[in-house]
């Protein structure tokens, strides 16, 4: 029996929206801010560049070595890009403003996400398992809050507070002991092949799979979707109780 449901974050329950442009203009604004603070001038377009390799850096965290960074790290990182050494305690509030711009400059909730979650919410126990970027976990879940949907689940797991990212298994088990219940008993949704199905998978897990335009749709998923809508058909079917 269905007991749970964990989500995935980007591209899953939350999409980027119209403030992304304006989220990237307020990263280079604050690094700028900071820097200057520093006594150290850095031009905004550097700083540009600079974000753009940390973005890369961040990825290539992810998908080598699966590990989730944190704000001193993500700090670091664009400290390093344009040539500054920074102390730990400041790379740490360089990465908090760096995420700060994603809760000033918010995604927007998948269409269907919030009714979906809504309708699960009291039936089964309910989970989000985040691989994290620039944003970090307390300011997604900032997000989440404000759009009345942190409160619909029982636990976050966000990749910047274990440092572990998702295709690995303990992303998924740490979750499901947090919600209480086995693999068996639970359904991952989320959009990527090669993080959400894979793991999930692999953690003894069923998969559901959102498929976008322009990807790959190849997929080990249990069943896969176009949009979030759709989902509580897909439950139903497997006897969850919604």
């Amino acid at each position: 029996m269905i007991r749970a449901v964990t989500f995935d974050f980007w591209g899953t329950t939350y999409v980027e929206g119209p403030a992304a442009a304006r989220r990237r203009e307020l990263r280079v604004q604050y690094a700028h801010g900071f820097f200057t603070g520093m006594g150290a001038q850095v031009a905004e377009q550097q700083l540009e560049y600079g974000l753009e390799i940390v973005v890369r850096q961040i990825d290539h965290a992810r998908h080598s070595r699966h590990a989730g960074l944190d704000a001193a790290e993500t700090g670091r990182l664009l400290a390093d890009a344009v040539g500054l050494r920074l102390r730990a305690e400041e790379a740490r509030r360089l990465g908090e403003l760096l995420s700060s711009a994603g809760r000033e400059a918010p995604p927007v909730p998948a269409p269907g996400a919030l009714e979906v979650l809504q309708s699960l919410h009291g039936s089964l126990r309910l989970g989000l398992i985040s691989d994290t970027g620039l944003t970090l976990g307390y300011d997604l879940y900032a997000v989440m809050e404000a759009d009345g949907i942190a409160q619909l689940f029982d636990h976050f797991t966000f990749s910047d507070q274990t440092g572990t990212t998702k295709p690995e298994v303990r992303q998924f088990h740490h979750t499901l002991y947090r919600l209480g219940c086995e693999p068996q008993e639970a359904v991952h949704v989320g959009d990527l092949e090669s993080t959400d199905i894979v793991g999930a998978k692999q953690a003894g897990m069923r998969a559901i799979r959102i498929l976008h335009p322009r990807q790959d749709h190849a997929t080990t998923a249990d069943a896969a979707i176009k949009a979030m809508d759709q989902l509580l058909e897909i439950l139903r079917r497997w006897g969850a109780p919604v």
